[in-house]
């Protein structure tokens, strides 16, 4: 089953969904702020403060640092280098730990297919879909999960609306779910339909 990954955002505050895979921060936890500002110890923190409540976490990237963390967790590891991956190893010892295929372009240094070769027996993950594209990638190429930003259930004036926002993730599940026929409904999800709907 395809884990999607929500990130703290206004769109998705208050939405409750009765779907086992889909995880809404904090259970999808991504602390960018931190992370950015490479404030280490306040991610530590984070993480033991809502370790309880957290299933899957990205973990600092840039840094090849085994931090002491919650055991319970499955961390995500950015992969920015293909020479991340002794240290992803390294890392896989002490954690349950997925890698982290980087969307952006301009903060990795492979393909898509290098990727997908060096972690073909490992559980891979999709950092930040954002786009129809990339939708179709982390699907095509069958990434046991991903995560999401709002840019891609449509516009901002949309995802206002929270019925809209709980909708096109109930699509997108029903879109994931589907043993076969996914290419036409890839399809519907994407297509935005007359009058702003989905």
């Amino acid at each position: 089953m395809t884990i999607i990954g929500v990130g703290r955002s206004p769109a998705f505050y208050n939405i409750k969904l009765s779907f086992g895979n889909v995880y809404i921060y904090p259970q999808f936890y991504d602390d960018k702020k931190s992370l950015i500002e490479k404030k280490f110890s306040k991610y530590v923190s984070n993480v033991w403060r809502y370790k309880s409540v957290i299933k899957f976490a990205v973990y600092p990237d840039y840094v090849r640092i085994i931090f002491n963390l919650p055991s319970n967790i499955t961390y995500i590891y950015p992969v920015h280098d293909l020479n991340d991956v002794e240290f992803y190893f390294k890392l896989k010892e002490k954690y349950n730990v997925w890698a982290g295929y980087a969307s952006n372009e301009k903060l990795r240094n492979y393909s898509l297919e290098e990727f997908i070769a060096v972690f073909k027996d490992e559980k891979k993950w999709y950092l930040g879909v954002s786009t129809k594209q990339e939708l179709k990638e982390a699907i095509g190429y069958g990434f046991d999960g991903f995560d999401i930003t709002s840019m891609l259930l449509g516009r901002f004036k949309q995802i206002k609306d929270i019925n809209y926002v709980k909708r096109k993730l109930t699509e997108l599940l029903q879109l994931i779910s589907r043993p076969q026929g996914k290419q036409l409904s890839l399809y519907d999800f994407l297509i935005v339909k007359p009058g702003g709907g989905g």
